[in-house]
């Protein structure tokens, strides 16, 4: 086939298409967050299954029960994610699976796209499964390819581990043609002695699960050797950092001098290749981004069988992600070269761009109204990660999925004194967090839920959540597992958002505020209508010059005339008309032209 422009994402999910994947289970995560997306759109007979999986536990135990059934499956999901599928993926080893499993984790060195830039190489030792690293777009298509004759040769998943960088790369690609197979009958058939995993059985599965890793430790995939056999300089690299050093010993010349092994296949390593490499080495040089993974494998196998130095966290750190400047500073004093343009080595690190609400987010009016709430409070806001998470950074912790609700509940019982909300979004909700308000109403904790819903899993690409399709009974299902009382609000009307906070805090138990307002990048029909129709303007001889629209709702289609004015306007080609700033001006100076516009929406309440 012709060679097509496509990156990393793009290049994952052409790979299992091409491979003929049989089933897809996702939880959406940046960097990897559209590959599921590619592959529903691909047009082609026959489409693989797709499960959008509530979380990435589900996701996982979705993939093992269809490759069980004899389905070439893929996971995919983002690093923290593998937290989560952590227990059932313990499990999949001993399972002998018969459809080949390929599970994809997009990697965040430098937490571009993620709260933490935490490390999760160590899970491939954990759960025992092989690991590749492929080092650009082809690559990537390739490995995953790979991965799912891999995994049916020794009948384990294979993990295939993607940076941010090689995710959002792109490049040209060549697919291989392939002619369709017959497809398949898949079918369960019970087997408990492999799929019944306790005590002997457990034991025994395992051990059964280790020869068959060692029998791929014996494969040599995807080695690669540059430059000069000869020289007493060995360099290994992993991953997005081949490229960059590749780059580096181009740049300054340094190909005669250096000898560079980069690894694809990082667990469980090809030992006798490395022994090789490092045999007639002074000094080996591992570089590679996070933690040290690689150098930790290598010289645990190789203790006491080379003579050379072997070194790698003690000459670049193990955060961050790693850049061209810091390898070339690294080549030019180890070989004690002047750099001919001085301006090269200047560290050209960006500023930070932080990202913001959208104009007319839902959760930019719902911030300014919990601010209000707990303002003369000094109130503590639990936060959650989404696009709720976003600067100001208005909560006071930004850690992973459910830390609202999970962390709110240790606070409100050990100290009750202080006025609190939680929060999250749905998608939140069905990942976890209701079985964490559940948890709340079995201790009967007394807390505030703020359950933002703007009917999208906007953050990592407006994935469809529960909330979307409106089959789930939000409402009903609250009350069902013991909420004490539920107010329905609209996200764009921060009064009345404010006033179901403070009528919520009265009251003793577990409560939710359900605060609905679409996303503002999900184009529907009223939204569409807003915009057609709609007009805000903002009248000077009523403003009150408070600035609370400019200064503490801070939307960005308000401005000031000119920079030393204080007079206010509403650019309209910004403006997404959600009218939030009509309803906190205390001086009605913020006229609306819309015969449908409606001000006030009455606050729906529920209790058990």
């Amino acid at each position: 086939m012709d060679k097509l422009l496509a990156d990393g994402n793009e290049a994952i999910a052409y790979a299992a298409l091409d491979a003929q994947v049989n089933y897809v289970s996702h939880y959406p995560g940046s960097p990897v967050n559209r590959v599921v997306d590619v592959i529903a759109c691909a047009s082609r007979p026959r489409l693989p299954i797709i499960n959008h999986a509530l979380n990435e536990h589900i996701a996982a135990l979705s993939a093992m029960g269809a490759s069980v059934s004899g389905a070439r499956s893929i996971l995919v999901m983002k690093h923290v994610g593998l937290n989560i599928a952590a227990d059932p993926l313990n499990y999949a080893g001993p399972l002998k699976i018969k459809g080949g499993l390929v599970i994809v984790v997009g990697t965040d060195p430098g937490a571009r796209t993620s709260t933490g830039e935490e490390d999760v190489h160590w899970y491939a030792p954990q759960f025992n499964f092989p690991l590749l690293e492929p080092t650009s777009v082809q690559s990537i298509y390739d490995a995953v390819k790979k991965a799912f004759t891999i995994s049916e040769s020794i009948r384990l998943p294979v993990l295939v581990f993607i940076s941010g960088r090689l995710a959002y790369q792109a490049n040209l690609l060549k697919r291989e043609a392939q002619s369709d197979r017959k497809k398949p009958l898949f079918k369960f058939n019970k087997n408990p002695a492999d799929l019944i995993n306790v005590g002997n059985s457990a034991v025994s599965n395992h051990q059964q699960h280790v020869l068959r890793l060692e029998k791929f430790a014996r494969f040599n995939y995807g080695v690669q050797q540059k430059y000069n056999p000869k020289a007493t300089l060995g360099v290994i690299t992993r991953a997005a950092s081949y490229a960059l050093v590749c780059e580096v010993i181009n740049d300054l010349a340094l190909g005669s001098q250096v000898h560079l092994l980069n690894i694809e296949q990082t667990y469980p390593l090809n030992v006798e290749s490395i022994f090789q490499f490092c045999h007639a080495k002074n000094d080996v040089i591992i570089i590679e981004d996070q933690d040290g993974f690689l150098e930790t494998m290598i010289k645990r196998d190789l203790f006491g069988r080379v003579d050379c130095q072997i070194r790698g966290k003690t000459v670049f750190p193990p955060w961050g992600e790693l850049r061209y400047q810091q390898v070339l500073v690294f080549f030019t004093e180890l070989f004690d070269l002047a750099i001919a343009d001085k301006a090269i080595a200047v560290d050209r690190t960006a500023p930070p761009r932080p990202g913001t609400f959208c104009e007319g987010c839902p959760h930019r009016s719902s911030f300014f109204a919990i601010d209000q709430a707990l303002k003369e409070a000094d109130g503590i806001i639990g936060g959650d990660i989404g696009c709720s998470s976003l600067p100001p950074h208005r909560t006071d912790w930004l850690l992973c999925m459910n830390a609202g609700v999970g962390m709110s509940q240790g606070i409100a019982q050990i100290s009750p004194q202080q006025k609190l909300v939680s929060t999250g979004g749905e998608g939140s909700l069905f990942h976890g967090g209701l079985v964490a308000l559940l948890s709340a109403v079995e201790n009967e904790v007394n807390m505030v839920h703020i359950l933002f819903d703007n009917r999208a899993v906007a953050m990592t690409g407006h994935q469809a959540s529960p909330t979307t399709s409106g089959r789930v009974d939000v409402m009903s299902l609250l009350l069902s597992i013991g909420v004490k009382q539920v107010f329905k609000v609209n996200a764009f009307a921060a009064t009345e958002v404010e006033k179901a906070i403070n009528d919520a805090h009265r009251l003793t138990g577990v409560k939710v505020v359900w605060v609905t307002g679409d996303c503002a990048l999900q184009v529907n029909a009223e939204s569409a209508r807003r915009m057609r129709e709609r007009t805000l303007t903002i009248e000077p001889s009523l403003c009150g010059d408070c600035q609370l629209c400019y200064e503490s709702l801070q939307c960005p289609a308000i401005n000031r005339i000119n920079i030393a004015s204080r007079q206010l306007t509403i650019d309209m080609d910004a403006c997404r008309r959600c009218g939030a700033c009509v309803h906190i001006c205390p001086n009605d100076a913020i006229k609306v032209s819309d015969p449908l516009y409606k001000p006030k929406v009455k606050t729906e309440v529920a209790n058990v």
